[in-house]
């Protein structure tokens, strides 16, 4: 059996997919199959991948009709042979070492998911800007301890994406997990894998370097006036779990809820340069942003002054103080992407001028 199905769903990456195949060839860990699923390109991408199969016995590739990253990630799963399955990004790519650190840490705890730690990448205005999120090592050997410890790492964005995670493939196969057909499929994916898992496994491994700023990808894209509507799908989801959980600890929910209050400052940032002044009312009166704004616990000085406004519901204020935060991000980017990743992911920034 191989031992790693690496799965990325490609689409229009063809300025991308070259650097991110070299980096899988090029790990030290070499018992992988590389499933490069072409949802439908219509760049190079599928050409690339066909080339690269024709060099390499363990990279094959699947052409289908365009249905999302959902759907290519669940073409993937289905001819998966390895007995762990990865999701990278084919914008993205790894440090030579990457594989192997996660496959040890999995092989020798026998946990049926990893969560790795990782590697943040911007580039703007000329700079290259790299935080690490790099958190401690720590096995959860029980579902009850997955359940009572989990809540530590949304808000480092660790627990919402697939690229720093390995899967246990039986463990998908078995409870017939797939990615659902929606935008930011990774949060509800990844949400229904540890509700009834039974161990977990944090990685302290930084080797996935995640490009935040490519033109056109869904990170890019994604900011409009319906990123509110799926941030409280995505929440009402978290809380879902945590009631199937029964888990109502004061010192749980308030982290809890300080995440989703986290997720509606972004949104209130975002559309405040749009005078949407009407959603960020919509947004300020619903009641789930009431309760996180009361319930929930801010551990950024920064964002509990940007909170302070929304708290009260007090739309002009809020709208000035989301335009100030879009302001400094659009005129100093490092110094915004420092707060950003020094708050909320608690990350170490380094930077690197090109």
């Amino acid at each position: 059996m191989t031992t790693v199905s690496i799965i990325p769903p490609v689409y229009n990456v063809e300025n991308y997919l070259d650097k991110f195949i070299e980096s899988i060839i090029n790990q030290s860990f070499s018992d992988w199959e590389l499933i490069l699923v072409d949802d439908g390109s219509t760049d190079k991408s599928g050409i690339i991948a066909d080339d690269y199969a024709t060099k390499d016995s363990r990279i094959k590739v699947i052409h289908k009709a365009n249905g999302g990253a959902p759907s290519a990630r669940n073409t993937g799963i289905e001819v998966a042979k390895g007995k762990y399955v990865y999701f990278p990004d084919p914008d993205d790519w790894l440090d030579p070492d990457y594989l192997e650190r996660i496959v040890y840490d999995a092989e020798k705890s026998k946990a049926q998911l990893v969560i790795s730690g990782f590697t943040m990448e911007y580039y703007e205005k000329g700079r290259n800007y790299t935080f690490r999120e790099m958190p401690k090592k720590i096995f959860y050997s029980s579902q009850k301890k997955v359940r009572k410890n989990i809540h530590n790492y949304f808000n480092n964005m660790m627990v919402a994406v697939p690229w720093n995670k390995l899967y246990l493939t039986d463990y998908i196969k078995k409870n017939n997990l797939k990615f659902p057909d929606i935008k930011w499929d990774d949060l509800h994916f990844n949400l229904e894998v540890i509700k009834n898992i039974d161990s977990v496994l944090i990685s302290d491994a930084t080797g996935y370097h995640f490009f935040r700023s490519r033109p056109g990808s869904e990170t890019t894209k994604v900011f409009d006036e319906s990123l509110y509507k799926r941030r409280k799908e995505q929440f009402s989801h978290i809380l879902k779990i945590y009631n199937y959980w029964e888990i109502k600890d004061p010192e749980i929910m308030k982290k809890i809820y300080g995440y989703y209050a986290g997720r509606i400052i972004q949104c209130v940032t975002e559309l405040s340069g749009k005078k949407n002044k009407k959603i960020i009312k919509k947004i300020l009166m619903d009641n789930l942003t009431i309760d996180s704004f009361k319930l929930g616990e801010i551990e950024s000085l920064p964002l509990r002054i940007i909170a302070f406004p929304i708290k009260n519901q007090n739309i002009r204020m809020s709208m000035f103080a989301g335009k100030s935060l879009s302001l400094v991000k659009a005129n100093f980017p490092g110094v915004f992407y420092y707060m950003k990743n020094k708050s909320v992911n608690n990350a170490n920034p380094e930077r690197k001028i090109h």
